[in-house]
């Protein structure tokens, strides 16, 4: 299959090039401002994640958190030696990407009869979008995925190829589990809402990297909560 070279340039920069590396970020550096302006209760990945800065030594402050993720995305791009150069187009198109890649997720919500995964909007839920796109996608994506291909190639003998359905399939869960003192007692319905988030975000992770993911886990919550 012949991809335009224009749209093969998008796929490669905005899943691992600069556009990604601004995007994630942005969207760090965005929530401690959020954070700051309406005083917001960090979410539950969020404080896990403080709490492991805090065990190396570190003040576990939002800023400190956030500085660390726009800190290794940096070094991350520096190290792979990729350019800074991009058309500025290509973080609109990220954008407008991760806000269609939120239409499944409310496709299923619509199909199954429930809309929003959240209860009601209250000041500072832009904060808390921010907060759960980035850290969320941390913890489940980026850590749990990368850990669990780690752990699957070296101890278990299969290839990253074979694993990833696996691990995919485990993000979805853990996903739902993390997600489930939100629900009101034993809710099936809910808990494959969040499943299947969990593993729709994963896929996007795997084939559209980790900026993508976090973009489409921030717009999607933003929506949901402005209902």
């Amino acid at each position: 299959m012949n991809v335009p070279k224009k749209l093969e340039r998008y796929l490669l920069e905005t899943k691992i090039g600069a556009p990604a590396t601004l995007a994630i970020c942005a969207v760090a550096g965005g929530h401690v401002v959020l954070e700051h302006i309406t005083n917001t209760m960090p979410t539950l990945a969020q404080n896990r994640l403080q709490d492991f800065v805090a065990l190396l030594g570190l003040s576990n402050a939002t800023p400190v958190l956030a500085a660390l993720v726009i800190g290794l995305s940096l070094l991350r791009h520096h190290q792979q030696k990729r350019s800074w150069g991009f058309p500025p187009l290509f973080l609109i198109g990220m954008g407008i990407e991760a806000a269609m890649c939120t239409i499944p997720l409310f496709g299923l919500g619509v199909l199954i009869g429930v809309m929003v995964p959240y209860t009601t909007v209250e000041t500072g839920g832009l904060a808390l979008a921010f907060s759960a796109g980035l850290y969320e996608e941390l913890v489940f994506r980026l850590l749990l995925i990368e850990a669990g291909a780690h752990v699957s190639i070296t101890f278990l003998g299969m290839s990253r190829a074979t694993a990833m359905p696996y691990l995919i399939g485990l993000s979805g869960v853990l996903f739902a589990c993390y997600h489930a003192p939100l629900l009101e007692g034993f809710d099936v319905t809910g808990l494959m809402v969040y499943t299947f988030g969990g593993i729709w975000l994963a896929v996007l992770y795997r084939y559209r990297g980790l900026a993508i993911a976090v973009w489409t886990h921030v717009i999607y919550d933003i929506l949901v909560l402005a209902q």
